[in-house]
């Protein structure tokens, strides 16, 4: 659909309405007739997209140049339009632009400076036509002449990553090359974008189950909820401690988190009260990547083990050494449900875990990589008995999530193209998406039926395995 076309208010008597366009009666009265008569002029039609909806638009060829009709362009932008003593003003429907035209002269303004057209706007059969890609772009819309297609607003142009999907379909991603923080929120359709947030501790957060709410703790280590419609940024409870590894339980009324300097606790706040409350305080530390699954009864996450410090008897500083045979990370796995639990090591390699997943059966997922790089990445599964299986891609494993019980997982093939799967429980890899290009980040939507890509700093919106850009 386009965006909704209106007209300014403005000597109605000058003003035609036909067809739901604008059609201009006459020119402003300070430009001479002979100054924008025409002759030879030949009308015709062609035919554009128009945020995604093809439109044919009306032309005329004056003097080897295809002018198009300012009003009919002007409405299917959904830009004001009004005539008055001074030519004609255009504002865009976002009120960011405004742009002075008269007709049968070359210079016009945009938000007040000069430009120049290559062919001053002509009146022929009492509708004014200007050239399409310097009015496009006077409004603030983008125009790609090789595929004839338009936008009314031009995408955002930047290196864009930290990518969140909201309840509404929405797309929220962060610009990281922007000054200061401009967090966008995207619809599906190319050049439809607000400026989401602009608050800097509110980058990176993690999204509810429902996809309504995000949550981050700020500089002062006080949790924050964000409205993932609004913006709206409203305090959580009064604890300032540090919290890290945010995950949000699903049915969206308590929110887990690794708590203090070292990541030695676990710890949760209820959505209602603000209340805090201890999950797990073992005293050992560097804790990370928790989840939670979505019957609140397990919670997973990953111990990095230092390297142990061994001296002898008498402690010198010449006999101290460290052993790092057993360092790396595990995983371990507790029972929420359960007084006083003890936390379970799911894992004693020494690989590197990474994305770790409770699915809808009770198996846990996560990324297994060689800390030294000598064998690919495995995704492997752990079953409720403690054994170990690899799952079969056909591309190494890079990225995983979970979704709907099951995974997205994205993974590099030989020849360097990057593949994105959905893997259900127990069922064999679908294919979602192949791109020859880099990918750096996926994000997959509430419901798990689109994907969003980040490659060479764009967002790419993929449907049906299709990419559509919605930054430059």
């Amino acid at each position: 659909m386009t965006n909704s076309k209106w007209i300014g208010a403005a000597l109605a008597s000058a003003l035609l309405v036909t067809g739901g366009a604008v059609g201009v009666l006459a020119p402003s009265s300070n430009v001479s007739a002979a100054a924008v008569k025409t002759t030879a002029v030949q009308e015709g039609s062609t035919t554009w997209s128009i945020n995604g909806t093809p439109v044919a638009l009306s032309t005329i060829n004056s003097g080897g140049y295809k002018l198009y009709s300012l009003s009919q362009v002007a409405g299917e932008l959904g830009a004001g339009l009004v005539l008055g003593s001074n030519g004609f003003q255009l504002n865009d429907s976002k009120g960011l632009h405004t742009v002075q035209i008269q007709a049968g002269v070359k210079s016009y303004q945009v938000d007040g400076e000069a430009q120049q057209f290559t062919v001053a706007p002509v009146v022929h059969n009492n509708k004014t036509y200007v050239e399409l890609t310097k009015l496009v772009t006077a409004l603030g819309g983008e125009l790609e002449a090789d595929t004839s297609s338009i936008l009314s607003f031009a995408r955002p142009v930047g290196q864009f990553d930290t990518l969140h999907w909201s309840a509404d379909g929405s797309l929220i991603a962060n610009q990281s090359d922007a000054e200061s923080t401009l967090l966008y929120k995207f619809s599906q359709t190319p050049g439809n974008f607000d400026l989401f947030s602009s608050n800097s501790s509110a980058v990176d957060y993690a999204v509810s189950a429902d996809h309504e709410w995000g949550a981050f703790s700020d500089e002062t280590g006080l949790l924050q909820l964000i409205n993932l419609s609004s913006g709206v940024v409203t305090p959580l409870g009064k604890d300032t401690s540090v919290k890290t590894d945010i995950v949000w339980s699903n049915d969206g009324k308590t929110i887990y988190f690794v708590q203090g300097d070292k990541q030695e606790k676990l710890a949760q706040i209820s959505v209602e009260t603000g209340a805090v409350k201890a999950v797990l305080e073992d005293k050992v530390e560097n804790k990370s990547e928790l989840r939670v699954s979505a019957d609140g009864k397990t919670a997973v996450y990953i111990v990095n083990i230092t390297g142990t410090a061994k001296n002898d008897a008498d402690s010198t500083e010449d006999s101290l050494t460290v052993d790092y045979s057993k360092a790396g990370e595990q995983l371990f796995k507790l029972d929420l449900g359960t007084k006083d639990a003890k936390p379970v090591a799911l894992t004693t390699a020494l690989d590197n875990k990474l994305y770790p997943e409770i699915l809808s059966n009770g198996t846990v997922a996560y990324l297994s990589a060689d800390p030294e790089g000598k064998t690919a990445n495995t995704l492997k599964i752990i079953a409720a008995d403690g054994t170990s299986t690899a799952v079969t891609l056909s591309a190494e494993a890079t990225w995983s999530t979970g979704v709907n019980g099951g995974l997205v997982v994205s993974g590099l093939t030989a020849d360097g193209s990057t593949v994105i799967y959905s893997v259900a429980n127990g069922a064999a890899p679908v294919e979602l998406y192949r791109t020859a290009e880099d990918v750096s980040e996926v994000s997959v939507s509430k419901d798990g039926s689109r994907l969003a890509v980040v490659s060479d700093g764009k967002v790419l919106l993929i449907q049906s395995g299709k990419a559509v850009q919605l930054t430059n």
